[in-house]
């Protein structure tokens, strides 16, 4: 097979399992517990940045315009603008990030890199919060990151371990 169209199924495929990540949702108030982080964890793990940046740029372009792949099958640009955007919009940042510490290096550099990543998400996506709801900093944190600090761990780790067994063509 063509060396680009084996990168072009591999980057299909995870952009496939983002948005099937994306529909495993929680509901614990304002802010879901949603795969979509997990999702961005092992696409930032496995691919080199500009391949993570794309992807996950590709996911919030197919939203934007109107399909369902959002968390709950929502898209649109009321999803994205709406308080729970600016986590949506991390993404490729986070996932450059990730990329750039932490692919093909070390477990511990990987977890390290996803800890930066889920600060630029945690960072990214409060400060909206914040702005569109007029909220203060300690109740936008304890709503939006202090719930899911435990989760995100163990996501962080999951998808460190699993990336390590992982190796994809591209």
């Amino acid at each position: 097979m063509n060396n680009k169209v084996k990168k072009m199924c591999v980057l299909s495929m995870l952009l496939c399992i983002l948005i099937i990540l994306a529909q495993i949702k929680i509901d614990i108030g304002y802010v879901p517990i949603t795969l979509q982080t997990f999702g961005v964890y092992i696409i930032a793990l496995l691919l080199q940045p500009k391949y993570s940046f794309f992807i996950t740029f590709l996911y919030i372009f197919m939203g934007a315009i109107g399909l369902p792949v959002f968390s709950g099958m929502t898209g649109g640009l009321g999803a994205l603008l709406s308080y729970n955007g600016g986590y949506i919009f991390s993404f490729p940042i986070m996932a450059y990030a990730i990329s750039l510490l932490g692919y093909e290096k070390s477990v511990v550099q990987k977890m390290l890199s996803c800890i930066t990543g889920t600060i630029i998400c945690y960072t990214i996506g409060t400060a909206w919060f914040m702005y569109v709801m007029k909220m203060d900093l300690m109740s936008s944190l304890m709503m939006c990151v202090i719930p899911f600090l435990l989760i995100d761990t163990i996501k962080m780790i999951i998808s460190v371990l699993l990336t390590q067994k992982i190796k994809l063509p591209v």
